[in-house]
């Protein structure tokens, strides 16, 4: 978790350096002031530096504790949206009731496809889960098809828990359509499921293998495809146009560097043609 809240291992240890000889000498220059500058001075500015050391390392770890709580539910969230988004529709409504039973009094008694049918005491529920992505956005539509499902279900009303973007005028149609609904956005569904399932350390390590950055080699094959062979060339007959016209030389090292490494885009394997 540590490398998700922390910068790199330098600007740690110059931002403790920093803050120490800050805390000393700030120590040191009260005493000082207070008793003009002796040994004693020294010694009790020494002292207090270490007490006032200490109270930030302690400081800093209960704020990295109260972060780390807080990054790990922000990051179950967001995974527990993508398992929603992927799973089938029947799963992703038990999913939803559940979330929604953590907060309310729910009571799920079967899922069907078009939801999952709960009870909140002598009130029957059918809680949908709409499944879009993040920038998508609620629609009439959606709303019709969600209420032609609570008629079929024979509940007293529906709990539409939207994973994309609700407008305002849908949600202005939500409060006055014919079958009552309730609509829970996403963000209220990020903040259960983050309380629920926060990340754990394995979900945090296949995060950070997802968005670790590409390999030498794929590196190295970016830029030495042959389909950019054509471009190299074309900068390196103009960089050597130029060098002839002005006698730049940097135009010539800029030249011979783009024609070489359209020579090396050639040299290398083609690789056969891929979906």
């Amino acid at each position: 978790m540590e490398q998700y809240l922390r910068r790199s291992r330098l600007s740690e240890v110059m931002d403790s350096l920093g803050t120490a000889a800050l805390i000393y000498g700030a120590a040191t220059l009260w005493f000082t002031a207070l008793w003009g500058l002796r040994m004693p001075t020294l010694l009790a500015g020494l002292a207090l530096g270490t007490l006032g050391l200490t109270a930030r390392v302690k400081w800093r770890q209960r704020t990295f504790a109260r972060r780390e709580k807080a990054l790990r539910r922000q990051l179950g969230a967001e995974l527990a949206m993508e398992e929603l988004l992927l799973c089938e529709a029947q799963e992703a409504h038990a999913r939803a009731a559940q979330l929604l039973s953590a907060r309310w009094p729910l009571e799920i008694e079967c899922v069907r496809k078009d939801g999952a049918l709960c009870r909140q005491g002598e009130e029957k529920l059918l809680v949908v889960c709409l499944r879009m992505p993040a920038e998508a956005a609620l629609s009439g539509g959606d709303l019709a098809a969600c209420m032609r499902a609570v008629r079929r279900s024979g509940a007293d009303r529906g709990i539409l828990c939207v994973t994309g973007r609700t407008p305002p005028k849908v949600a202005a149609q939500a409060e006055q359509a014919v079958v009552p609904l309730r609509l829970v956005a996403r963000e209220t569904l990020l903040a259960l499921a983050g309380a629920m399932h926060p990340a754990t350390d394995a979900q945090l390590v296949a995060l950070g293998q997802r968005r670790r950055s590409p390999a030498a080699g794929g590196v190295l094959q970016l830029v030495f495809r042959r389909d950019k062979a054509r471009r190299y060339f074309g900068y390196g007959l103009a960089m050597t146009l130029m060098y002839v016209a002005m006698g730049v030389r940097v135009c010539a090292v800029a030249g011979m560097v783009c024609l070489t490494m359209a020579v090396l885009c050639h040299t290398g394997r083609r690789e056969a043609e891929r979906l």
